[in-house]
């Protein structure tokens, strides 16, 4: 038996493997849109990535639109983990001032710059309020020169970007009783005025992962979720695949490919010792936490606060880090509290401690919110790379740059490179590093990189002119500037499906996401399950708990799509339910307290 033989049986050893494939020359064009794994295994591929959240979609859609052949597989749905579970907010480089490191102030200005160009339907400029307190390090003065210093870093930072509502302003100081007028709760006896920036949002941050996954299918990359890569696949000192199991229809595959990328962020060294490949991990991780909260506490402004927070690497500094708090769909997000996390990242839980500690946290720095466990929606938490595995407590120093290694120099084994983002903002400018690497180690020369002018599907222009009725043949839906939101410039086909089959055209309980949406889901995005349609493909529970039948309509919409039973139902429902967060009753919290 061959070395390559050995491998791929001894990868499949343990659980049966999936349903015969095509041959070779049976081969078909994958469709982005159908969970089709077949295509997987039917042949070797350039490039198999191993994680779909940013980081790893963006490789996937550089490296296909690059003209390689590329596989990629998430253990969960796109974007589902550490992407999903963040602040949203596309930073603009304005917190590397302190630190003086004007690589990072123009790159996360550029990367910004890229999402704005190529996503403007999910992603927006967003004002961000300083309040300035005295004439000191916290003044207006110390405020006016980081800005100064801003706008010469950063210059170029509307570059290509030809909507005026898609350019970032120049930022400015606004007087003491502006502020007041913008955010009462900020008004102190020392409040002196406020700095004014602009950062950007995400407005959905697992869309915008789906929809990196979706133009890389459209590219020619076969993706798939849920399905977990169990080992790398070895043959000598060099790694030929993955061995890979279905979640969901069991099955175990092997899928090969010429260089594996591990893209699967926090997770990427755990997969290293599970296979052996390590003895630990050697990037440390911080435990990231944003809440929901669900009142609106600022205005059409995001807030920054001072915090109990240090960043024992600031060499400029106000004093505390800062907490932003967001708004964000009627309601508010309010972030990040950090942690260091050693322990285990497929075991990563937060306690109703770390919330309660978080909430006193954010009631110290605006006494004035009076926020509550009862406010609390929802628990982001996810996990980044930070500079020191030993720091204590509140002092978190976060990791300076991405991580992006070939695995050749660092562990002895050829055909794999790792990449991590410790930002969402910077994943495509990782991307485009990864790729740069992969063809390097292909042997051939690098084509031009695209991907920071190249709109992602739905990014294209909208004709301001379309007219919602003749569409849907429904003069009384006026849905469309929300759909075109949510999907861009492909809301057409959502609009289709209505127009096949109008009873698809009401709202799901008393939210404005339409049924219809929930159906294209299923139908045209890969989702498989009720979290996917809830929280990652339409925005029906990202602003909390959407109510009981909401949710049971989404459910048995999404049952009818893939033939649940009712068991697996009831068993979906209490999934999306257990993302809420749950306070305590009042009489049980009080009782708690006494004890």
């Amino acid at each position: 038996m061959s070395a390559r033989t050995t491998d791929i049986a001894d990868a499949l050893e343990g659980g049966r493997a999936a349903a015969p494939h095509p041959a070779a020359g049976a081969r078909r064009r994958f469709d982005p849109v159908m969970r089709d794994l077949s295509p997987l295994a039917e042949r070797p591929f350039d490039v198999v990535v191993v994680g779909g959240g940013v980081t790893g979609a963006a490789i996937a859609w550089d490296a296909a639109q690059r003209g390689l052949s590329v596989a990629v597989v998430e253990r969960g749905d796109f974007g589902g983990a550490t992407s999903a579970n963040s602040l949203k907010v596309v930073h603009g480089g304005i917190r590397y001032l302190q630190h003086l490191d004007v690589a990072r102030v123009r790159e996360s200005s550029r990367e910004r710059s890229a999402w704005l160009r190529i996503a403007p339907h999910l992603v927006r400029p967003m004002p961000v309020l300083v309040p300035a307190y005295g004439h000191g390090v916290r003044g207006p003065e110390a405020i006016a020169a980081a800005f100064a210093l801003l706008e010469a870093l950063t210059a170029g930072r509307n570059r290509g970007l030809r909507e005026p509502g898609r350019r970032i302003p120049r930022a400015r100081l606004i007087s003491r009783a502006e502020t007041g007028a913008r955010c009462p709760e900020l008004a102190r006896p020392d409040l002196t005025g406020a700095g004014l920036f602009w950062d950007g949002q995400l407005l959905n941050p697992p869309r915008l992962v789906w929809e990196l996954v979706r133009t890389a299918g459209g590219a020619g990359a076969v993706a798939a979720n849920y399905c977990e890569v169990r080992r790398f696949v070895r043959r000598a000192d060099r790694i030929v695949g993955v061995a890979v199991e279905d979640l969901l229809g069991g099955g175990r595959f092997v899928v090969r490919g010429r260089v594996v990328v591990n893209a699967a962020g926090p997770f990427a060294e755990e997969l290293y010792v599970r296979d052996g490949l390590r003895a630990a991990r050697r990037v440390p991780l911080s435990r990231d936490m944003a809440l929901v909260i669900r009142r609106p506490l600022v205005g059409e402004e995001a807030v920054a606060v001072q915090t109990g927070y240090r960043d024992p690497d600031a060499l400029l500094s106000r004093g505390f880090r800062h907490l932003f708090v967001v708004p964000w769909r009627g309601v508010t997000l309010a972030g990040v509290n950090s942690i260091v996390f050693p322990g285990d990242p497929f075991t990563l839980t937060t306690t109703q401690a770390e919330v309660e500690g978080f909430v006193r946290e954010i009631n110290g720095a605006v006494p004035a919110w009076r926020v509550t466990l009862d406010d609390v929606a929802l628990v982001h938490a996810g996990l980044l790379p930070i500079g020191s595995p030993t720091l204590r407590d509140a002092n978190v120093s976060f990791g300076k740059r991405p991580y992006l290694v070939d695995n050749a120099r660092t562990d002895g084994v050829e055909g794999l490179v790792t990449a991590i983002a410790n930002r969402f903002t910077i994943a495509r400018g990782l991307a485009e590093r990864a790729v740069d690497l992969i063809f390097r180690k292909l042997g051939h020369a690098a084509p031009p990189c695209l991907t920071s002018t190249t709109p992602l599907r739905g990014g294209g222009e909208i004709d301001s002119n379309e007219r919602w009725p003749e569409l849907v043949g429904d003069p009384s839906l006026r849905w469309i500037g929300r759909l075109k939101l949510t999907y861009g410039s492909a809301w057409r086909e959502v609009a289709a499906l209505l127009r096949a089959d109008p009873s698809l055209a009401g709202t799901v309980g008393t939210t404005r996401t339409l049924k219809a949406e929930l159906v294209y889901a299923v139908r045209c995005e890969m989702a498989r399950t009720l979290s996917d349609c809830v929280f990652r493909r339409t925005d029906l529970g990202t602003a909390g708990d959407p109510g009981e039948t909401a949710l049971a309509e989404c459910a048995a919409l999404a049952a009818v799509e893939l033939g649940w039973s009712e068991a697996r139902t009831c068993s979906e429902l209490a999934e999306v339910r257990a993302h809420f967060f749950a306070p305590p009753s009042s009489s049980l919290h009080a009782e708690r307290s006494r004890m």
